[in-house]
């Protein structure tokens, strides 16, 4: 089972005042349809309210085949919204609104296997008020033998807070892939060249695999000594919402197809040991399959692939 840890939300998308466009969002429920849509079995872990938006998120997801039994839905509050802006290179700016209420609670799947994979990240995973919670789910995660995949999707959020900059160290360690953007990691760690944003994973968590978008330029993966560097796909841009989660998608989507289709039995309890210890070749397949997936979303206005 794959299980996406993170946010959801209603994301209203304007182009323009004549092409305004609304569907569900959040990086990890985006990552989740994605992965439905290609026939992977998935399950979310998120919050909703219980407002007409919550009705037509969860119908949403029980039509593209994801699992809804670890979504916490509040009663007499509110989902939240995201007011998405594109500007002229389609990319997003976001005014978010969020109404949470004082108590939160997460709910967490029962137990974890070395045949789980778990994707997270996004602010929902520094969120303080739920951070304690977000932990133990790793933790057990980590402890059942899962391959854990962060994605830490802060390009444009201010770093100085000490607080945040454990919890996100700490979210480092807890990967076994750590998957973001070129802007991502120049908030994180300042302007480096990528085999210095390497460096500074390894420092934090020697083991933990880096993937890093390039937009345009592609992408490049680093795993030990071993480096693989990879172009774009040629597409022309609607827009960039829901790239990176449909590459993060991508990535899993061809893990999953790797090692969890095998009919033997020992095959499958082993997957999670082998999906950690990658060749080369394993490497450039789940780079290229992400690059896939993401330049499908890219072509659409969709955050996620098209359903087949």
């Amino acid at each position: 089972m794959v299980y996406t840890l993170g946010e959801s939300l209603l994301d209203i998308i304007i182009d323009s005042p004549e092409s305004i466009n609304a569907q569900p969002g959040g990086s990890m429920l985006n990552t989740a349809v994605s992965l439905g849509r290609a026939g992977v079995s998935v399950s979310l872990i998120s919050e909703l309210g219980d407002d007409d938006t919550a009705g037509l998120i969860l119908q949403f997801l029980h039509d593209n085949k994801i699992r809804t039994k670890h979504v916490k839905k509040y009663y007499h509050q509110q989902t939240t919204v995201a007011l998405a802006w594109l500007d002229e290179h389609k990319v997003p700016s976001f005014s978010i609104y969020k109404t949470y209420p004082v108590r939160r609670r997460l709910v967490a799947p029962a137990s974890f296997t070395d045949k789980d994979l778990l994707v997270f990240g996004s602010l929902y995973s520094l969120d303080p008020t739920i951070r304690n919670q977000f932990v133990q789910i790793l933790v057990a995660a980590k402890r059942g033998g899962s391959l854990l995949i962060y994605d830490p999707n802060i390009r444009q959020l201010n770093l100085d807070n000490k607080s945040l900059m454990q919890s996100l160290r700490e979210n480092i360690v807890f990967a076994d892939i750590v998957k973001g953007s070129d802007a991502d990691f120049e908030n994180i760690f300042g302007k480096k060249p990528y085999q210095g944003y390497y460096q500074e994973i390894k420092k934090i968590s020697p083991n933990t695999a880096l993937v890093l978008t390039l937009g345009e330029k592609g992408v490049v993966g680093f795993q030990d000594e071993m480096v693989v560097q990879l172009p774009a796909e040629k597409v022309e841009v609607v827009s960039t919402i829901g790239a990176g989660d449909a590459f993060t998608a991508g990535m899993v989507y061809s893990l999953e197809k790797k090692y969890d289709k095998r009919g033997n039995g020992q095959d499958k309890a082993s997957a999670g040991a082998k999906r950690k210890n990658l060749s080369k070749t394993d490497f450039k397949n789940i780079l290229q399959s992400g690059l896939r997936f993401s330049a499908v979303v890219c072509g659409v206005m969709d955050n996620y692939i098209p359903k087949p």
